[in-house]
């Protein structure tokens, strides 16, 4: 008998329990419906991210400068050269052809020296 009696009251007191238990989770379900209503309401906005802060440098005096290393190399003797085209100019170069203009200024500067002199013009042979 004291285990039917055992069993019955310890039932009950379970029976309580999970009666207490699924009142509690009712209201926590109620809770969080409450919440999501709420939420879905809220306009959908994504908070905005801090703008990064600019720095705006108008002058910048610099006083010494250090220089640890400086590793100046250049290295043209490595380079291979395949072919080497185009004209070299020493001294003053100009941009065009001048030599027809030159040789007007040269022929009009010897007259105007020379007057009306004879002159003798050597021309090398063509071979």
């Amino acid at each position: 008998m004291r285990v039917w009696f055992r069993f019955f009251t310890k039932n009950n007191a379970l029976e309580t329990k999970i009666c207490e238990l699924e009142k509690k989770l009712a209201v926590l379900e109620t809770k969080v419906n409450i919440v999501k209503e709420k939420e879905a309401k809220l306009p959908d906005k994504e908070p905005e991210p801090d703008p990064i802060p600019s720095i705006h440098v108008e002058n910048l005096t610099v006083e010494k400068i250090i220089i640890e290393h400086l590793d100046y190399a250049n290295n043209f003797g490595q380079l291979g050269i395949k072919e080497l085209t185009g004209k070299l100019n020493i001294g003053t170069s100009y941009e065009g052809d001048f030599s027809k203009e030159f040789d007007k200024k040269v022929n009009e500067l010897v007259q105007n020296k020379l007057g009306n002199e004879p002159r003798v013009n050597l021309k090398p042979k063509k071979e």
